[in-house]
């Protein structure tokens, strides 16, 4: 639950990033700051990919790209609910090295929202960018 709701935040971030990015990608004097939003967009969307597969589309889709960390989960989880009998050992190896690599990808969206996004904002507001403006 956890993952999905960071990959929801993620999106909701890239959709700011992206805003960001198209009301300044034409002003000199933030160049900077545009240039750290696509790589924060870019870092954000690294670990969206890890976690959820983003090129799925149509049905087939999935018999093209693979699935991610939690697709793979939820699938380990709906095999081990259909026997009557517990978990297998190697079953709980393989949860634990998902979840393992899921917390590692949770780290690193905690890491970019807690720095980069802070650093992102503060250079925001030491520019003294209006907020909202008014396109001609």
């Amino acid at each position: 639950d956890l993952a999905h709701q960071s990959i929801k935040k993620i999106r909701a971030i890239n959709e700011k990033l992206d805003a960001f990015v198209s009301a300044y990608s034409s002003d000199a004097s933030v160049e900077d700051l545009v240039a750290k939003a696509k790589d924060l967009k870019d870092q954000f969307s690294e670990v969206e990919k890890a976690l959820y597969q983003t090129q799925n589309r149509s049905g087939q889709d999935p018999l093209n790209f693979p699935i991610r960390l939690t697709n793979k989960l939820a699938h380990l989880n709906s095999l081990v609910s259909l026997d009557d009998f517990g978990p297998t050992v190697q079953d709980r190896a393989v949860k634990a090295e998902l979840t393992t690599k899921i917390e590692e990808q949770l780290a690193k969206f905690d890491t970019l929202v807690e720095k980069e996004i802070d650093a992102f904002n503060e250079a925001f507001n030491q520019k003294q960018l209006p907020f909202l403006q008014l396109k001609d």
